[in-house]
C-alpha cells in the first residue's frame, strides 16, 4: 500500500511541475500588430462598395509572412502582402465589401502568419439600408 502512495505521490508532484513550465512555442522572431481589428463602413445602401484598409507593422525581429487571409462571406474580396514584410516595416490588408443585402454587417477575416500570435481576426461592422 506504501509503494501505491508513493508512486501517486510521484505522479501528482510531476504533472504539478509540467503544468508550472510554460508551453515551448515554435517562436519563429515574427510579430505582426494591427493599428485596429475592426472597421466601421457606417451605414450602405443595398449595392455600395465599400474599401478599408488594415495596417499593420512586423514588430518583431524576422520576416513576417501572411500565409493566407480567411474571409466570411462571398461579399468581401481582400487583397493582402504575398511578400515577406521586414521588420519595422508596415503593410495593409485591403477589404473590398459589397452590400447584398440588408441589415447589420457583421463580417470578419482571419489573418494567417507566421507571428507568434499566427491569428489575428479582423471585423467589419456597420448597416445596410
Amino acid at each position: 500500500m506504501k509503494k501505491i502512495i508513493t508512486i501517486i505521490a510521484i505522479f501528482v508532484t510531476i504533472g504539478q511541475l509540467m503544468a508550472q513550465q510554460p508551453a515551448q512555442k515554435n517562436y519563429t522572431g515574427a510579430e505582426i500588430q494591427f493599428d485596429h481589428i475592426t472597421a466601421d463602413l457606417g451605414t450602405l445602401n443595398i449595392g455600395d462598395v465599400k474599401e478599408t484598409f488594415f495596417t499593420f507593422t512586423n514588430i518583431g525581429k524576422k520576416p513576417l509572412i501572411l500565409d493566407n487571409v480567411i474571409i466570411s462571406c462571398d461579399c468581401t474580396e481582400i487583397e493582402w502582402p504575398k511578400t515577406p514584410v521586414m521588420p519595422g516595416q508596415i503593410g495593409k490588408i485591403k477589404v473590398i465589401y459589397t452590400a447584398k443585402n440588408s441589415g447589420s454587417i457583421n463580417k470578419w477575416a482571419t489573418v494567417l502568419s507566421n507571428a507568434e500570435k499566427d491569428r489575428v481576426i479582423l471585423t467589419l461592422k456597420g448597416k445596410v439600408n
